[in-house]
C-alpha cells in the first residue's frame, strides 16, 4: 500500500499554533515547535513543569502564553495549525472538528482519523532536516529509523552541505541565465558527487594513519 501523505516543511514565523494539553505527550509536540518562530500557545488546567522549563531562561528566554483553564470554544480562531493533546480523546477530536470546520489545520494525537497531519520523527544535523513517516501507523518504527539514520547522516552528509552550498551559490552568481540551467545544475551535481568522494577518501586515510599509529 503507497503513502498518500504530501510532505512539506511548514515557515511558521508569526503564526499561531495551539497545543491542547499539558501533559507528556503535549511536550513531546511543544518541544519539536522551539525551534521555529512561531507564537506558541498552551492550554491545560494542569501544565507539567516540564513544559514550563520550555521558556528557557535569561536571556534565551522562549516566549510561550500558558493558559491554565480547560479548553473553550474560539480558543482556536486565528490558529494556523491546533494540536489537542488531552487525555480525553472525545475532547480532542472535538477540537479538531471544530478546527476542521475554520479551515485550519489541526491533529488530535494517536487519532489518525482525526488528523489533518502527522507530526514525523524528525532528524537535526547542521542544516539537514529529516522527517520520517510511517502514515501514522507505526510511530515506533520511525523512531528507530531515525535513530539509524541520524549516524549515517552525521558522518557522511553534514560536512559536506555547506561545502556544496559554497559552490552552489558562487555558481549561481556566474550562470544566471535560465537557459544555462542544465549546465548549472550539471556543474552542481558534478561537484557534489566529486566532494562526496574527497570526503570518503579522506576518512579512508584518517582510518589508515589511526591504525598506523597503533601499531607504533
Amino acid at each position: 500500500m503507497s503513502n498518500p501523505l504530501y510532505p512539506i516543511f511548514l515557515k511558521l514565523d508569526n503564526k499561531k499554533v495551539l497545543i491542547i494539553g499539558g501533559g507528556l505527550i503535549a511536550l513531546q509536540k511543544l518541544q519539536g515547535l522551539l525551534a521555529s518562530e512561531a507564537k506558541l500557545t498552551v492550554i491545560s488546567p494542569k501544565i507539567i513543569d516540564e513544559i514550563r522549563e520550555c521558556r528557557g531562561e535569561f536571556p534565551n528566554i522562549r516566549k510561550i502564553d500558558f493558559l491554565e483553564r480547560d479548553y473553550a470554544y474560539g480558543d482556536e480562531v486565528g490558529a494556523f495549525i491546533v494540536i489537542a493533546a488531552t487525555d480525553n480523546p472525545e475532547i480532542n477530536n472535538m477540537i479538531v472538528t471544530r478546527c476542521r470546520d475554520q479551515m485550519i489545520l489541526a491533529n488530535s494525537v494517536d487519532q489518525p482519523d482525526y488528523c489533518d497531519f502527522y507530526v514525523p520523527s524528525i532528524i537535526n544535523s547542521g542544516s539537514i532536516k529529516v522527517a520520517i513517516s510511517t502514515n501514522g501507523k507505526a510511530p515506533s518504527v520511525a523512531r528507530k529509523l531515525r535513530e539509524d539514520l541520524s549516524m549515517l547522516i552525521e558522518q557522511r552528509y553534514k560536512d559536506v552541505v555547506e561545502i556544496v552550498n559554497e559552490f552552489r551559490l558562487q555558481v549561481q552568481a556566474k550562470i544566471v541565465s535560465e537557459e544555462d540551467f542544465p549546465r548549472r545544475s550539471k556543474l552542481i551535481n558534478w561537484f557534489t558527487k566529486r566532494a562526496f568522494k574527497n570526503l570518503r577518501n579522506a576518512r579512508i586515510k584518517a582510518s589508515l594513519e589511526r591504525k598506523k599509529e597503533k601499531n607504533i
